[in-house]
């Protein structure tokens, strides 16, 4: 099922859908679907096309100070920060776009809104890199956390595992509500799956991309926002799937 998870997105993204009218031209032998790539390319590498998907990805859960948060159980940061790959020396792992994740979730942690940090040991199942979990506890433990206050899950691979095993781990530990630490984009179908595991959760987001001030250069095409239009379009996606599951 992660298979298709992974892969259904890629055929309905935008790349997707210029292969599909670039074909279809080919095979009608038209010019009208070759000028409806251009069209549609140059709306999906339109900054403000990206930034309109993103601000309302991000528009359920904004910023919240710190000292808003009410103490919990224990802070669940979600895996999806770390890129690794191997070396004669092991995998190295490098911080990825959603770092913030982690930085977050040892900020709660030492301003004393809950005692436990758990991270989830995030992995699919192609790879052979060890759990993201696994990695972050490592680098929790050099900034300070004391080593009985962090915990690991079970493996997950997306997630809808990560909640089924977050909710394992509390059960075991004897815990009862939680801070669930992850980007502002991801937050609704995280919270949603979490609540459908009967897990009681504050949501603490984190990692906004749809923030800053917008300047000239905004106005020209490029490759990033066609990236960025094609990875808010996949989270929307993915939360059609889970609403339609759950």
């Amino acid at each position: 099922m992660i298979y298709i998870h992974k892969v259904l997105p890629l055929i309905v993204s935008p790349l997707g859908l210029l292969v599909a009218l670039l074909l279809l031209g080919l095979f009608l032998r038209r010019f009208w679907p070759f000028y409806l790539v251009l069209i549609f390319t140059l709306i999906f590498s339109w900054p403000p096309t990206a930034r309109l998907i993103w601000s309302s990805l991000e528009s359920a859960y904004p910023y919240e100070h710190i000292d808003h948060v009410e103490k919990a159980d224990a802070v669940v940061v979600l895996s999806g920060m770390l890129g690794m790959f191997e070396t004669e020396h092991g995998y190295v792992a490098e911080w990825g776009g959603a770092a913030d994740r982690f930085f977050v979730g040892i900020d709660l942690i030492k301003a004393g809104k809950a005692d436990k940090l758990i991270f989830t040991r995030g992995k699919m199942p192609w790879s052979d890199s060890p759990p993201e979990g696994e990695l972050l506890r490592l680098k929790a433990l050099k900034m300070g956390i004391p080593e009985a206050n962090i915990l690991l899950t079970g493996e997950a691979a997306n997630t809808a595992d990560e909640a089924i095993q977050v909710k394992k781990l509390l059960q075991r530990e004897g815990l009862d509500n939680i801070i669930l630490v992850t980007s502002s984009f991801h937050m609704p179908r995280s919270k949603r799956l979490f609540d459908n595991a009967g897990i009681n959760s504050v949501a603490y987001p984190t990692d906004f991309h749809a923030n800053g001030s917008i300047s000239w250069l905004d106005m020209i095409p490029s490759a990033q926002a066609f990236n960025d239009t094609s990875s808010g379009l996949r989270e929307y996606m993915g939360r059609m799937y889970y609403w339609l599951r759950f």
